[in-house]
């Protein structure tokens, strides 16, 4: 069901429908969605024609299940491909009227990661979505827009985050990984399979470094790697390299320190076996969902789903997955 400005389309656009896909993503990059029109009358290109901020929703589903709602999006592209004549919506779920990607300069002294996660929230109208642990921040610096200032800020401490319509959503992704299957996937099913298994990016510890605001000195903070995601070799059961990864960012504060090196193991962990496959397509196959894979050996176990680019042509339904394992076989 596709609807434009909250006026359902579907019966209108159907006779013209070549193609919709959805590109849908954990973290780091905004939702997207993109239709595919027939126009050889030259309607979408006249009359017809969308504009850009207005409001397209899509909603998929099985006949005889529930749809399911994949968000709001505004159109911030028309594209003209001919001959044969084919006009292409492209929408962003972050928004194109919001002031997100306005360079900004603010100071954020004394507080927390959701503090900051909701204060900018609020100066955007968005309403925050998702657990953010009370990590303690002595100070930080914004001068970038607020876009990439949350997407950095996220990426530091390991947490997913992504404007989708009017919300902001900011979910550990920690937590995500713990969260049960919505399907099983077997590997004889599925199409373009590649997984990789490796170690030599999953260090053996992380060394983080803060300055005590007392002494003045400089102090390392080193975590060991305990909870790694990997199926042991048989003879020499290793499941990490012999590296410790060491950041060059500063820290205010103890607490900062060890957050930040528990996200960058968690991270390298996630990262030991990823991959991507295809298959048939399902609504529920959406990134920060987990999924098993069945029937894989050594290789199988419960994945993150990274991204995922849902698709619907007139030949069918299919979506392809990005992956990391996080529960070994």
């Amino acid at each position: 069901m596709l609807t434009y400005q909250q006026r359902n389309i579907t019966r209108n656009v159907s006779q013209h429908l070549l193609s919709v896909s959805y590109d849908d993503y954990l973290t780091g990059q905004a939702d997207s969605l993109a239709v595919e029109l027939e126009d050889a009358q030259g309607k979408w290109r006249d009359q017809w024609y969308p504009g850009h901020g207005d409001s397209l929703t899509l909603s998929i589903g099985w006949q005889g299940q529930p749809l399911r709602a994949l968000g709001r999006f505004e159109i911030d592209e028309v594209e003209l491909n001919s001959p044969p004549s084919t006009i292409t919506i492209h929408g962003l779920a972050t928004g194109i009227k919001t002031a997100l990607r306005t360079t900004s300069h603010h100071a954020y002294e004394n507080t927390t990661l959701p503090a900051v996660a909701q204060q900018i929230a609020t100066r955007q109208n968005l309403e925050l979505i998702g657990t953010i642990q009370p990590i303690h921040l002595d100070r930080l610096t914004q001068q970038d827009t607020d876009l990439t200032f949350l997407r950095k800020l996220a990426a530091e401490y390991d947490y997913a985050f992504k404007i989708t319509g009017h919300r902001m959503v900011f979910h550990a992704i920690s937590a995500l990984a713990k969260t049960a299957p919505v399907a099983t996937l077997h590997l004889q099913d599925l199409n373009q399979v590649n997984l990789r298994d490796q170690i030599k990016n999953v260090p053996q510890a992380a060394e983080v470094k803060h300055k005590d605001p007392a002494t003045k000195q400089l102090v390392a903070y080193k975590i060991e790697n305990n909870q790694t995601i990997a199926v042991p070799s048989s003879m020499t059961k290793t499941t990490t390299s012999a590296d410790t990864q060491k950041s060059r960012t500063r820290s205010a504060s103890t607490e900062e320190a060890k957050a930040k090196a528990q996200a960058q193991l968690a991270k390298a962990n996630r990262e030991r076996t990823t991959g991507n496959w295809s298959s048939i397509g399902q609504p529920n196959l959406l990134s920060g969902n987990v999924v098993t894979l069945a029937a894989a050996g050594k290789l199988g176990g419960h994945y993150l789903i990274t991204a995922s680019k849902h698709r619907m042509t007139r030949n069918g339904y299919t979506v392809s997955q990005s992956v990391n394992r996080v529960t070994e076989s």
